[in-house]
């Protein structure tokens, strides 16, 4: 195999970051994420998204062009999350495996499919390829939740201190009455 992925002067197949995502309007997830940075859903299906990736000069993370993993990680973890396509839906674990590095300008498109789509609790299977070379593999584990991750959270610090203050206030009722 002599084709060397990084000589590609062709720029047909690549959305750049300027560019609008065409399905915006369908996406229940991730509305003001930044596509320059994660990438372009370029087809959305109920369990099952592509996106494609671009990795731009802001991305590099030295002097030969290498772009920085989290970026493609970062990528990967998008087009899940959009396979998943749940307005209330996080990201809690992953296993991934890097095949190959990224170079600036280079196109990564991404295939990921969901499991389980009956359960809260979702696993998805990303696969990237930079001109049909898998470069990126992994299982991202996704959870919908019922409200924002944020509202979750506060709700759940306010509860975990009223029970705090409750212990307390038991406690010294208890050191009062000995």
């Amino acid at each position: 195999m002599d084709e060397n992925i990084y000589d590609d002067n062709s720029s047909d197949s690549v959305v750049l970051p300027e560019d609008e995502n065409p399905f915006r309007n369908e996406l229940k997830t991730s509305p003001n994420i930044k596509i320059s940075l994660s990438g372009a859903v370029t087809q959305l299906e109920p369990n099952h998204a592509k996106t494609r990736f671009f990795a731009t000069n802001d991305m590099v993370a030295d002097g030969e062009g290498l772009i920085h993993s989290g970026f493609v990680f970062s990528a990967a973890s998008y087009a899940a999350m959009a396979a998943v396509n749940e307005t209330f839906s996080v990201v809690i674990g992953a296993k991934i495996h890097f095949f190959a590095p990224t170079r600036v300008n280079e196109a990564i498109e991404f295939d990921a499919r969901s499991h389980f789509n009956e359960s809260k609790k979702r696993e998805v299977r990303v696969t990237g390829k930079t001109k049909d070379i898998k470069v990126f593999e992994g299982t991202f584990q996704v959870v919908i939740l019922e409200d924002h991750i944020f509202k979750i959270y506060q709700a759940n610090l306010q509860k975990q201190a009223a029970q705090r203050r409750n212990e307390e206030k038991r406690k010294e009722e208890a050191k009062q009455n000995a």
